[in-house]
């Protein structure tokens, strides 16, 4: 019988693995055995040491003895209970309310759950050590591989000190590496060199015997160099096929993910199919569910070589990845949203002004979640400790007013509160309701006045937040609560939002870089700290051009350097309603008048200015401002209750006939119903386009 291609794949496979025997060894003595005395080994090591290459290895000895495994990797889940649950789930072919537990303890053989890519999943490691493990059977041997060495909460418990074994990857010895080049039948007069070079780095290895695949006649005597990934990656940037690849793989290392799509629109390609392959099949290249993205060491080096070599390219580059991921933006909600402006926010992670506020390794215990009972003692004795009893009054304030305020909670692995956000809509604050809570009330006092809020816009005042151990100061705790306010500046309707942060001074340089200005005059003291308030007011500057701003930013700005003076901008006009409605009247009236609409209030308007910017030519903005008509118009035109309103308007305004008089009656319509219909159907297209003001 004929061997299946599958069989001859995996033997390729298993011949082309060269080293790693002790772990090979380690791995097979512990789960192979019949009756185990250790139930988990731990592999950790940092990136491009093949963590990911040996978990193969290992599944083709569990096939070899026809022992069934589970893998679980953590990039392609959330790291929250409920998402891993979910991805067991599935690799069992499970319903969604099956329980997974009892669905592998049905099955008396030995079963393997591998666990790869952990560190991603540090948020719930507390909860996967005491929860998840435990429930699992006795008949199954965990394999966790992970760029962190176990936790001291591993090494303090007494029972997983003798139930795991771990195990630190290194580099490979010169026997291993030799093999291994000689497998990818590197030229042997070049060998000596490498191994010199490389110290058995596995990833340098690898990137070597790329280089040598593609230009086999070539000589390796690189200069000498401290840093091997970055000298090979140097070298082999070289060496890629033409520049379209070499921008490519530019691109993989500048986006957080890279699809075909991102590759077409940066470069302005119809298809990018041919480039996307080739990338993923580079060595240092890995897949994930939403796309490919290289290793950190690889991508780092691309990005600081990249910015030194050819600034400007860089800066071009970048703006094209965050256009066409503000554009994602744009055309999603929900989850699918989120992920893209996390997308944006990964731009900025190596910015010299932004790296200090911000903790971007995945660490910690906890994830965000709703506000229960239950979790206001100790909440309240949070607030105690760090800020004092006049915080903890203003809290319990609040506490009592739900159609104000709201209260996000961060949780740790024994889902007690590890940090929390008490937001405020002001908005919902009866005008003539006393507030008991000083510094609020006088924002209040001062600010309902000034920022003149239109029906439907919303004024958000985060009031309160702060982490059990380390209250405000930067930490992964810190950065999670940053990047849920951020994500909430995208809430439709938002017109306005003020953050209160202690020691303001101290947080100045990361606000401005934000667009938030401080608001001194406001500044109180609690407990002895020093406290105040920054402000963005999302009328005058709407979030797409907030994006455009810090985009910007993350580019020109140096460490220690305040944002660069901006360029004299048109200011946005916020108008009230009844004056908006005239102003669509005024434009609907000049529609064909490039004159009169350049005077129109309304190119000044949010309306306008959400979709090109400030400093738009005014031709841009008159086109928007009419293409804004048009489709509040098409949108009249196909509703079953205003569509009798669009043939009126379209006859008066668009494509006039003549006199009011004239259009009546090529309309077939009496006057005085022309002109009742005219009324209406001005004020359904005013009501269309306010939302859109309003609501952005």
């Amino acid at each position: 019988m004929c061997a299946r291609l599958s069989d001859l794949l995996e033997n390729a496979r298993r011949k082309s693995f060269v080293g790693r025997t002790q772990e090979i060894g380690l791995f097979e003595e512990m789960a192979f055995t019949p009756r185990p005395v250790q139930y988990l080994l731990y592999i950790y090591g940092p990136g491009g040491q093949g963590k990911t290459t040996l978990i193969k290895r290992l599944k083709d000895s569990c096939e070899e003895r026809q022992i069934p495994y589970l893998h679980l990797d953590g990039r392609d889940t959330e790291a929250h209970p409920v998402s891993l649950m979910e991805h067991l789930r599935n690799n069992l072919q499970l319903p969604p309310d099956g329980d997974p537990f009892e669905a592998i303890a049905q099955s008396e053989q030995r079963t393997i759950l591998f666990i790869d890519t952990y560190e991603k999943l540090s948020p719930i490691d507390d909860w996967v050590r005491t929860d998840f493990l435990p429930q699992l059977p006795a008949n199954v041997f965990t394999l966790i591989c992970s760029r962190n060495a176990p936790s001291m909460n591993w090494q303090a418990d007494p029972g997983w000190k003798l139930l795991m074994k771990t195990k630190q990857l290194r580099n490979f010895s010169s026997e291993e590496s030799l093999t291994y080049l000689q497998q990818r039948q590197v030229p042997l007069d070049s060998i000596e060199a490498i191994l010199d070079f490389t110290h058995g780095h596995p990833l340098a290895l690898s990137v070597v015997a790329d280089i040598f695949e593609q230009h086999p006649n070539r000589t390796f005597n690189p200069d000498e160099s401290p840093d091997i990934v970055r000298a090979l990656l140097e070298l082999f940037l070289q060496q890629v096929p033409g520049p379209a690849h070499k921008s490519a793989l530019e691109i993989c290392a500048m986006a957080r993910l890279t699809t075909e799509s991102l590759l077409e629109e940066v470069m302005g390609l119809s298809s990018a199919g041919i480039l996307f392959d080739w990338l993923r099949q580079l060595s240092f290249i890995e897949n994930s569910k939403d796309g490919l993205f290289p290793h950190d060491l690889v991508r780092e080096t691309l990005v600081a070589d990249l910015r030194w070599r050819h600034p400007d390219w860089y800066a071009e580059l970048h703006g094209k990845v965050r256009d066409f991921l503000i554009r994602k933006m744009r055309e999603t909600v929900g989850e699918v949203q989120r992920k893209y402006l996390f997308e944006l926010i990964y731009l900025h992670r190596t910015n010299p002004v932004v790296r200090p506020f911000f903790d971007w390794q995945e660490s910690g215990t906890f994830w965000m979640d709703k506000l229960l009972p239950e979790d206001i003692p100790a909440i309240e004795a949070m607030i105690t400790a760090q800020e004092g009893d006049e915080s903890l009054q203003a809290f319990r304030f609040w506490a009592q007013q739900p159609a104000t305020a709201q209260v996000w909670v961060w949780r740790d692995a024994q889902k007690h509160p590890a940090a929390f956000v008490l937001k405020l809509n002001l908005h919902e604050w009866p005008a003539d309701q006393p507030v008991g809570d000083p510094p609020v009330q006088l924002l209040l006092d001062t600010y309902r006045r000034r920022l003149q809020l239109r029906s439907g816009e919303q004024w958000a005042l985060f009031r309160m937040w702060m982490a059990n151990d380390t209250h405000q100061q930067p930490s992964s705790l810190q950065s999670s609560i940053f990047l849920a306010i951020v994500q909430y500046y995208f809430s439709p309707s938002l017109a306005v939002s003020m953050l209160n942060v202690s020691y303001p001074e101290f947080w100045k340089q990361i606000m401005h870089y934000g667009d938030l200005q401080e608001l001194p005059e406001f500044d109180f003291v609690t407990n002895q700290m020093p406290f105040g308030w920054y402000i963005h007011d999302w009328r005058k500057r709407p979030v797409l051009a907030w994006l455009d701003l810090v985009g910007k930013r993350e580019i020109d700005m140096r460490a220690g350097a305040e944002p660069a003076p901006e360029p004299p901008q048109l200011q946005m006009m916020v108008l009230s309603e009844p004056d908006f409605e005239n102003f669509v009247g005024e434009a609907l009236k000049s529609y064909h008048n490039r004159d009169e609409l350049s005077d129109n209030p309304l190119t000044r308007s949010r309306l306008v200015l959400s979709e090109t910017s400030p400093n738009a030519p005014v031709a841009d903005r008159i086109a928007q401002l009419k293409n804004k008509i048009d489709l509040a118009l098409k949108e009249i035109e196909e509703s079953p209750v205003d569509g009798k309103y669009h043939r009126i308007l379209y006859r008066t305004f668009i494509n006039p006939v003549g006199s009011q008089e004239k259009t009546a009656d090529f309309l077939n319509m009496s006057f005085s119903t022309y002109r009742r219909y005219l009324k209406s159907g001005m004020e359904r297209l005013a009501a269309l386009l306010w939302r859109e003001e309003v609501e952005g």
